[in-house]
């Protein structure tokens, strides 16, 4: 828009640049801004693709540290972009060598398979169905798997679902059901 409003001289009545002109007044004066404003998104997307990609580590961290230098000097963004560099890279060196992952696509793949897993079994309680989520993370070896369904027993998990996971609609139901079964003399089950 910028090349456009840039056109010097009058535009011919009723061509686009003079309604352009008529709906934008003043709009070359709002340059300055402008540039500014587009130079600020175009490095903090180079950051957050440098970030989303790579994740943040000491490597990564100088790359947009010199990226955030190129901002304006009085630059808020600037401010505020560098102290969440440092404090992040910090974190990650406290935590791992690996870098600190800063993306959501890791999480969103992983409640896609979830939902995956979950269409297969329509019938399943929801909150029964949170425990397929840790073993979605990761890979796990045959050996791994063998020896927790080998310590998992089926009276452990009753337990511990009993104690962690609310009572859902769905058992609601069924034990209402099954209640008003008993009392009318018919045992219904599912």
């Amino acid at each position: 828009m910028l090349d456009v409003f840039a056109v010097k001289g009058g535009a011919k009545k009723g061509s686009v640049l003079a309604k352009l002109r008529t709906v934008f007044p003043g709009f070359l004066r709002m340059k300055p801004f402008i540039e500014r404003f587009a130079l600020t998104t175009k490095i903090v997307s180079e950051v957050m693709e440098i970030i989303k990609n790579k994740g943040l580590n000491k490597v990564t961290y100088q790359q947009c540290y010199q990226l955030s230098k190129t901002l304006p000097r009085n630059s808020k963004v600037k401010t505020h972009l560098q102290a969440w560099l440092k404090k992040h890279v910090q974190i990650q060196a406290e935590l791992t060598e690996l870098p600190l992952l800063s993306s959501s696509d890791i999480i969103e793949t992983l409640f896609g398979n979830y939902k995956y897993m979950l269409e297969r079994s329509p019938q399943a309680d929801m909150n029964r169905s949170v425990l397929l989520i840790p073993a979605l993370c990761g890979s796990r070896k045959e050996a791994v798997i063998d020896q927790a369904l080998n310590k998992a027993f089926q009276v452990d998990l009753a337990h511990w679902e009993e104690k962690n996971i609310p009572y859902t609609v769905r058992k609601k139901r069924k034990e209402f059901f099954k209640h008003k079964s008993q009392k009318s003399g018919k045992i219904i089950t599912d």
